[in-house]
């Protein structure tokens, strides 16, 4: 049985409540509170931050359209012209067109029989070096003063023209995979009229060096990935070391045919020395010791490969193979 208090205690008991010397309730057990845990988004959708780029044999595709377009550019504008790749990248569509910097020229390229539109990209050193050349002008003009300024409607109908090339160019590439039917759309300079493909679309953005006599530009091959990962068995029995040999044995050598070498015409060869070439004046005359018919060597990058007899031709000196010398030159 409980024991009751007194009155006296129960005063004392309110007092001491009062008074704050007794809790009125009891105090909930505290618990250490958890540090917040970091999480981390994961999209099950789009791949990227997921290793990157991977197609497997998709950078020989690239680099045969390097050197196809590098032809195609050189014969347009006259000039010397090289296109290295320089890397391969994904990136969401959104985020390319932040990275697009003033007066680039960006061409929509249709892509049949693939899904989705793609980009060609020049950036204004590549675009204005072509459209000053092709006007007559030259690169010395253009050295660290590029335009600040969009180009004109003159110039991108010449630039257009180069797009369409590029097509040509893009279509061979992928000959051996898949028979392209790229096709130039349109050509645009403002990225917010290039909407090809919803914001977070992933996209493969292939860059290239492009140099023409001394300057050098960018130039960006965009595709999405979704219409190139239904290639990617193509690609691993056509170019891969899986596919068959023979396919892998011809493809090369078409590739190897179309390499561009130097050759050179040697009339004579003589030995002189150095006082003798210090002492040279204009008008000297230097004997050759060789007959006037006497055959000429052409050198292939410095390697003597054929005999061959001097002439004019049309009113142009020119040379006639006579014969293949030693194959094992």
């Amino acid at each position: 049985m409980e024991r009751i208090l007194s009155k006296e205690e129960i005063a004392e008991l309110l007092s001491a409540v009062r008074d704050g010397s007794l809790a009125s309730e009891l105090e909930e057990p505290q618990t250490p509170e958890k540090s917040p845990r970091r999480v981390n988004s994961f999209s099950l959708v789009q791949s990227k931050g997921q290793g990157g780029f991977r197609l497997p044999n998709f950078d020989i595709l690239l680099d045969s359209f390097a050197r196809n377009i590098s032809f195609s550019i050189s014969n347009r504008v006259q000039r010397a012209v090289s296109v290295l790749r320089e890397s391969i990248r994904m990136t969401d569509f959104e985020n390319l067109l932040l990275e697009c910097q003033k007066h680039e020229v960006l061409a929509i390229l249709g892509l049949d029989p693939l899904k989705r539109n793609g980009l060609l990209i020049f950036d204004a050193p590549l675009a204005f070096s072509q459209v000053e050349i092709m006007l007559g002008g030259t690169t010395e003009l253009l050295k660290g003063k590029i335009p600040e300024r969009p180009l004109t409607a003159i110039e991108l109908n010449i630039l257009r023209q180069v797009f369409h090339e590029s097509c040509f160019e893009l279509n061979k590439a992928f000959s051996s995979v898949e028979e392209l039917a790229s096709n130039l759309v349109r050509v645009e300079t403002n990225p917010r009229l290039v909407n090809i493909v919803p914001a977070d679309t992933d996209m493969m953005v292939a860059t290239f060096n492009v140099k023409i006599d001394k300057v050098g530009g960018k130039m960006h091959l965009v595709m999405p990935y979704a219409s190139l990962d239904p290639l990617r068995e193509k690609l691993k029995s056509e170019l891969g070391v899986t596919g068959s040999g023979g396919q892998w044995i011809g493809y090369l050598s078409t590739e190897l045919q179309q390499i561009p070498v130097t050759v050179m015409a040697q009339l004579a060869q003589i030995s002189l020395s150095v006082r003798d070439i210090l002492d040279l004046r204009v008008g000297d005359i230097l004997p050759l010791d060789v007959a006037l018919d006497s055959p000429v060597r052409l050198l292939v990058e410095g390697k003597a490969k054929f005999s061959a007899l001097a002439g004019l031709r049309d009113g142009k000196k020119a040379v006639r193979v006579l014969e293949q010398l030693d194959k094992r030159r």
